[in-house]
């Protein structure tokens, strides 16, 4: 099997995604290593509208993926993960690593305009995360979380694993790494280990 590409999504916000957060420094290191990334400028960076990010992903996919758009890796920080989440129900990849991904909007309004989060309509939720569709499409799933997010609380990641059913060794609880704004080498050691098990298939 072709050494899968790596596609960086990233949070909101992001005009410039190459000189934001950790995105172009895992890009220049996965090249480095041989891995092929896409780290290219997402549209509506600040809105990050579901409706517009993921036919964008897809298109990047199809694009440069070598003829196959399922041998891909999908990396997303903060709106970036939830969008990893949400493109995982509409199509087969070969791993997805989410990094500060929370379940709710936590009541913002600007998140929930997004399109992404489900919402409660008394007993009922609507636009429920697919969760099973999810793990058909993705066999290979990793979540990273800090126990001082002060964006998102644990708790919010503790439901996405859940819904995932991540275990000990897919779930990366990091004390004291904020909202993972700086470069961390466990993201580079996960997405490695995912290639090196992707060429025995």
């Amino acid at each position: 099997m072709k050494v899968p590409t790596v596609l960086i999504c990233p949070g909101n916000g992001c005009s410039n995604i190459r000189r934001s957060n950790w995105y172009g420094v895992l890009h220049d290191q996965l090249n480095q290593a041989g891995i092929p990334s896409i780290c290219e400028d997402f549209p509506d960076p600040h809105a990050a509208r579901r409706s517009i990010w993921i036919p964008h992903m897809r298109k990047l996919v199809e694009k440069n993926c070598l003829g196959d758009p399922t041998n891909v890796i999908l990396v997303g920080h903060s709106s970036g993960a939830q969008a990893v989440l949400r493109y995982a129900e509409e199509y087969t990849c070969a791993a997805a690593v989410l990094v500060a991904a929370t379940y709710t909007d936590l009541g913002d309004a600007g998140e929930r305009a997004s399109g992404y989060y489900p919402q409660a309509k008394g007993k009922l939720e609507e636009n429920p995360y697919l969760f099973e569709m999810m793990k058909k499409n993705c066999a290979v799933w990793h979540q990273f979380h800090s126990d001082d997010d002060p964006f998102i609380p644990l708790a919010e990641a503790e439901r996405i694993r859940s819904g995932l059913g991540l275990m000990d060794e897919h779930y990366h609880m990091l004390p004291g790494r904020s909202h993972f704004f700086e470069p961390f080498v466990e993201l580079m050691d996960v997405i490695q280990s995912i290639v090196e098990d992707s060429s025995t298939f």
